[in-house]
């Protein structure tokens, strides 16, 4: 393993901004908008999940943009991710998230491996 990334989020922090536009634009591509479809569980576990990645990568989130860090899921709704522009580099590289949530919180875990 290279390295871990983690972070936990208060859902409730997301309240408002599941319905501010801007914010969901700059941060979400469509894909990811639609599969949040207004759940603010769905939305905090996706933003924590880029940046427990960003953390991962040893980043701020002031680095890259959010929006070029896409969380796809696939038929058991396991996440995983896609990258684009200056992040796509990244898309043959072995990394796993988990993203959870319980009661007030939001949990996600990447891990970076050889």
């Amino acid at each position: 393993m290279i390295s871990n990334g983690i972070d936990l989020i208060k859902i409730d922090r997301f309240k408002d901004l599941i319905t501010n536009e801007r914010f969901m634009n700059d941060n979400f591509n469509i894909n990811e908008i639609n599969y949040i479809n207004n759940n603010i569980e769905t939305l905090a576990g996706l933003f924590s999940a880029k940046e427990a990645l960003l953390k991962a990568l040893k980043k701020g989130i002031n680095n890259y943009s959010l929006k070029d860090i896409e969380i796809i899921h696939d038929s058991n709704k396991a996440p995983s991710f896609i990258f684009h522009n200056e992040l796509e580099y990244l898309n043959n590289s072995n990394i796993s998230v988990s993203i959870s949530h319980d009661g007030e919180y939001s949990i996600s875990v990447v891990s970076i491996f050889n």
